[in-house]
């Protein structure tokens, strides 16, 4: 049987562009690789909610984001009161603050600051880890000792020794920036050793020693082969980092207001009260809770407790997610 002609194309009909439908097809892959990959809509529907209410707290307070409005009222009662019309969230201890406002006003900080000194990490650990994997020799060996060096030591003590000689030369307002940036410092070469390892083979993989007899650069095979397909075992790590600075921002606070006296000039706040995650979780279960004299006010550090661990599960299901997305990529080329 012969197969009919294809009918003519009507005058009135114009083909689609090229460049359209290459745009389909790739957003058509894009939601078939995405349709059951709930780790990644979860994540990011909930890394999105973080980030507008950020941007709404900038555009709330503006200039008055970094100072947390005290009520005299409440701040030097033993007996906070709790969460109410008045008051939501409840207000926190001998300070006055109210949570809910404190919560607010801290998230975009705490979403740059964490979010800015990961970023860089991640960066600096996955350029060297990938290019030491790569080239070998002695840019391996320098890369593989500094690593092995720097993670001999815990990060925090590590932090808490860099801040605590570089803060007397520093004003208030740089306090977190630099250690932010500190603390990427110290946390590059936990995801450059895996990285490394992964870029190691890699680099013997066929594909990629074809391209390099095809005369192909360095920057070249690290662009298109090593570092994206050595880019899955930071997407594991990245949770566990912002969980650890977490720990960091929480600890500094609370040993200043646990014993001010001794540990008071470790705080990397600019100010004694201020919006911060770490600050408002270190203040609830320093004034929120004492097994001596039975005082348990749970909103103090229940609340700010809960934005931090939903943060990291956010984080953790978006870089599962990617993970998997990246993972099915890899699989259909």
């Amino acid at each position: 049987m012969i197969d009919p002609a294809p009918s003519p194309a009507r005058d009135d009909e114009e083909p689609l562009p090229a460049e359209w439908l290459v745009r389909k097809s790739l957003w058509v892959r894009f939601r078939e690789r995405t349709h059951s990959n709930w780790p990644l809509t979860v994540g990011a529907m909930m890394l999105t909610a973080y980030c507008v209410v950020g941007i709404a707290a900038i555009v709330e307070f503006g200039s008055g984001l970094y100072v947390l409005p005290i009520d005299p009222n409440y701040a030097n009662v033993l007996t906070p009161p709790g969460p109410g019309s008045a008051h939501p969230f409840g207000i926190m201890g001998t300070i006055g603050v109210d949570i809910l406002s404190a919560l607010f006003q801290a998230t975009p900080i705490d979403l740059a600051l964490i979010g800015g000194s990961t970023l860089l990490a991640v960066a600096i650990g996955l350029l060297l880890g990938a290019y030491a994997g790569l080239v070998g020799g002695p840019v391996d060996l320098a890369v593989t000792f500094c690593s092995d060096l720097l993670t001999t030591v815990p990060p925090f003590f590590f932090v808490m020794v860099l801040f605590l000689g570089l803060q007397p030369f520093l004003k208030p307002p740089s306090f977190l920036i630099v250690f932010g940036l500190l603390y990427a410092l110290v946390l590059w070469p936990y995801h450059a050793r895996p990285v490394r390892a992964r870029a190691l083979q890699v680099a013997g993989e066929t594909y990629v020693e074809a391209a390099r007899a095809a005369g192909g650069t360095t920057g070249r095979l690290l662009r298109r082969h090593v570092i994206p397909n050595s880019v899955f075992p930071l997407l594991a790590q990245v949770p566990v980092d912002i969980y650890n600075f977490m720990f960091v921002l929480t600890v500094f606070p609370f040993l200043g207001l646990f014993a001010g006296s001794l540990f008071g000039y470790l705080t990397p706040l600019p100010a004694t009260v201020y919006p911060e995650w770490g600050y408002l979780l270190a203040a609830g279960v320093t004034y929120g809770w004492s097994p001596l004299t039975q005082i348990n006010h749970w909103w103090m550090y229940g609340f700010p407790a809960a934005v931090v661990v939903l943060f990291g599960i956010s984080v953790a299901l978006f870089c599962d997610g990617l993970e998997r997305l990246l993972a099915g990529a890899r699989q259909t080329r």
